[in-house]
């Protein structure tokens, strides 16, 4: 039986696909999650993070043209499947704040 919640790793990944838009491949999100977070996360952890997700049903991919600059290789670019996705960032979101409410006060200015 699938997990139905994401973990940490995976909202923030699934999340940094939604935010870049259309189609993504590993290195900009790895990138881009970095930046947004201050955490550093390897193309190669995205790359299975992103994996995993579309294992999930919450991602689908396409392989791109090959390139030279790769070797021949192909990029695999991935987007987010909204009817799947949407839900499960939403639940995680509510999770989150369910968490959080009432400790702002406790918790002081970021």
């Amino acid at each position: 039986m699938p997990r139905s919640r994401l973990g940490e790793l995976e909202e923030q990944v699934l999340l940094t696909v939604l935010r870049l838009g259309g189609e993504s491949y590993a290195v900009p999100v790895a990138r881009e999650l970095g930046r947004l977070t201050a955490r550093e996360v390897s193309p190669a952890t995205a790359y299975m993070v992103l994996r995993r997700l579309e294992g999930r049903g919450l991602l689908v991919s396409s392989v791109g043209t090959p390139a030279p600059e790769r070797g021949g290789r192909p990029r695999r670019f991935y987007r987010v499947v909204d009817e799947q996705a949407l839900p499960a960032l939403r639940e995680s979101r509510n999770a989150m704040l369910a968490l959080w409410d009432g400790l702002e006060a406790r918790l002081g200015p970021s």
